[in-house]
């Protein structure tokens, strides 16, 4: 893979990027394995094998993986309401805007559901983003904060607490990426009786073989870290303070760290149908309802950021529908997603093929960088 091995290549040279660490795994065999750059500029430690990298939103599909266990043994069905397991949502209410700017709360038609959480069409924002609901939830974050010296509550208290808060819109009006996954992390410790983390180690991390992934990186391993940079001018580093002990709020949204090798596992674990190595996860028909488009037309025309040009969004994952709106030379049916530092992954089942590629940027910029990465790797296939 001579095309992606230049193109990583010119990322990291032409100043673009710190670094970046990639795996493509094709019919069960490596076909290009490389890491590029610095893991840290300043101390001159280069990119390897082992890097350890803030995953973000690939954390998202983890989460995904580890509800649908608790799905196929029949503890929720998909149009549950969400508040059967969180009381905090019974009874939801909608930031109404105004052409001026200001805005109205008034009851919601209906309340959550489950599958509203996994294809981001529940109307629960995120913080950082420009609608009223999600200002109203900055508002009461930083209150929340404030009266309790500045610590987080625990996963389950958190969104309990933000599932008394307005949403963006009526529940199943429109998609907008939120905060919905991690809901359903919390939704895994109502069910399991477990921490998230400790969920996800026991039946997940653990069986895979995933032994640097978590919410947290031990104290032993924090030199591992990739540092973080921002890119939009120049190449600025950024203070490193990643939790070395289980965090208080596990955010089952973006809040793991994983190295290329455990994420290619992951990946070639849904590549195959939910079992890696004797060692079943889910069921065939499971992974495949998460890689199916659930957007409505009307869901769907809302679905508009440059990175899902061409993709449907299935559970957690974007599912790619048509590759020559894409710009893409890729298949139809490939799925996965990203994360917030520029991260990216894929599953093709139409190609036996997994891509797991790790980096540092600050914002991720995936529209500058990932079509020229899949473009070179689907050109290097026979």
């Amino acid at each position: 893979m001579r095309l992606l091995e230049n193109t990583l290549s010119r990322f990291v040279e032409s100043g673009q990027i710190a670094g970046c660490a990639a795996k493509v795994i094709r019919g069960g065999e490596t076909l290009f394995e490389g890491s590029f750059g610095y893991a840290d500029r300043e101390a001159q430690i280069k990119m390897s094998g082992d890097t350890i990298f803030p995953i973000a939103s690939m954390s998202k599909v983890v989460t995904v993986v580890g509800i649908m266990r608790l799905y196929e043994q029949g503890l929720f069905r998909m149009w549950d309401a969400v508040s059967e397991f969180l009381p905090g949502f019974k009874n939801p209410t909608v930031a109404l805007e105004k052409p001026d700017g200001s805005y109205e709360i008034v009851p919601a038609k209906g309340e959550v559901t489950m599958r509203q959480l996994f294809t981001m069409t529940s109307g629960v924002p995120y913080a950082g983003s420009d609608t009223a609901a999600a200002r109203i939830q900055n508002e009461k974050g930083d209150e929340y904060l404030a009266a309790h010296g500045g610590v987080m509550p625990d996963t389950q208290t958190y969104c309990n607490l933000v599932g008394q808060l307005p949403l963006a819109f009526e529940p199943g009006e429109r998609w907008m990426y939120g905060f919905s996954i991690d809901v359903l992390g919390a939704v895994i410790e109502v069910l399991s009786g477990q921490r998230l983390g400790e969920y996800l180690k026991q039946h997940i991390f653990d069986p895979l073989g995933m032994a640097d992934t978590g919410f947290f990186v031990p104290e032993e391993k924090q030199a591992r870290i990739a540092r973080l940079y921002r890119i939009n001018e120049g190449m600025e580093p950024q203070k490193r303070d990643y939790p070395a002990r289980t965090p208080v709020f596990e955010s089952g949204g973006g809040g793991l760290f994983s190295t290329v090798a455990d994420y290619s596992r992951f990946a070639q674990m849904l590549l195959r149908g939910g079992t890696l190595d004797g060692e079943r996860i889910l069921g065939r028909k499971t992974v495949d309802l998460i890689a199916t488009d659930h957007l409505t037309r009307a869901q769907q025309a809302t679905h508009s950021w440059d990175t899902q040009r061409g993709y449907g969004y299935g559970l957690g994952v974007r599912v790619m529908a048509n590759p020559e709106i894409a710009g893409i030379n890729g298949s139809v049916g490939e799925w996965g997603w990203d994360g917030a530092f520029g991260n990216w992954f894929c599953v093709d089942p139409k190609e036996d093929l997994t891509c797991v590629y790790l980096t540092t940027n600050l914002p991720g910029d995936h529209y500058r960088f990932i079509p020229r990465l899949m473009a070179s790797m689907y050109a290097s296939l026979d």
